[in-house]
């Protein structure tokens, strides 16, 4: 079966693969348990069969709304709104709404989505098991340690001079937590600039690398600027604790391998294949 897919680094394309990651977990539970129990008709319109999956499908649409109300009851009307669409299809497909342009066009955009949908499924499903998950937690997690961990705080300033007059208020001894809740423009000087703990590559790079370039329990001499304004930064420690479990990080790392290989097949279509980049005005992207 596939796995869960979770969250992914928000890059554009990133994003963009992640929703239709998602998308697949749904459209595939429902395939596989036609395949497991069969699937019975449980009602008849004009010889159109009505299947019990369709009227799951429904009967979880409208199941919060209809909490309390005993499960034969939630079956019915479920089963009596399928009806409801199926007569409406009906008089939709009399009125020759599927000849109109409107309705062509979208008809291929749905149908383009069901396809690539269905075919990320095939081709995940033969190349996402637990084993090659496991290699990827060993690959992620080598000695046994998990990813880097840095707590820091922080006095964020609009100007350096700013900046400057902080550091020189605790070269004379002033306490961090005091003056970040005094001077602090960041959303973290209620806590006394204490940031929590956050991994690698999680803050700017400027702010990361001043971070990481300070001894435990030491502050920076020198203002950091960033696009945010210009920092003061006390480190309270780095380290990497113990990897996860397994089964702890099996789903986001069955997302991850799930994105990975997606990408590395992509590739592979692009490859040889000509793309022509156009501006919003149909005109020719300048290069």
């Amino acid at each position: 079966m596939l796995p869960t897919i979770p969250y992914l680094p928000e890059t554009k394309a990133a994003c963009s693969m992640r929703l239709l990651l998602l998308v697949l977990a749904a459209v595939l539970a429902p395939a596989l348990a036609f395949a497991q129990t069969g699937d019975p008709v449980v009602a008849k319109v004009d010889g159109v069969p009505v299947y019990k999956s369709d009227v799951d499908r429904q009967a979880a649409e409208i199941a919060q709304s209809m909490q309390g109300a005993p499960p034969s009851i939630v079956f019915r009307t479920a089963r009596e709104r399928v009806i409801d669409s199926i007569l409406i299809y009906a008089a939709a497909e009399a009125a020759k709404f599927d000849q109109r342009p409107e309705f062509q066009r979208e008809l291929t955009r749905q149908r383009r989505t069901l396809l690539t949908q269905y075919y990320m499924i095939d081709y995940l499903q033969t190349r996402i098991d637990d084993a090659r998950i496991r290699a990827l937690y060993d690959e992620t997690y080598p000695d046994g340690k998990g990813k880097l961990e840095i707590r820091a705080s922080h006095i964020l300033v609009s100007d350096e001079a700013a900046a400057r007059a902080v550091i020189a208020e605790l070269d004379k001894g002033g306490d961090f937590a005091a003056l970040a809740e005094q001077h602090s423009i960041g959303p973290s000087k209620s806590r006394g600039g204490d940031l929590g703990a956050f991994g690698k590559g999680a803050m700017i790079p400027a702010f990361e690398k001043a971070a990481l370039a300070l001894e435990p329990g030491s502050y920076t001499a020198e203002p950091v600027k960033t696009e945010f304004g210009w920092h003061v930064i006390l480190l309270h420690g780095s380290e990497r604790p113990p990897a996860p479990k397994f089964l702890q990080v099996r789903g986001p790392l069955a997302r991850q391998l799930s994105e990975r290989i997606l990408q590395e097949h992509l590739g592979t279509l692009r490859a040889g294949t000509e793309i022509e980049l156009l501006n919003p005005d149909g005109t020719a992207e300048s290069q």
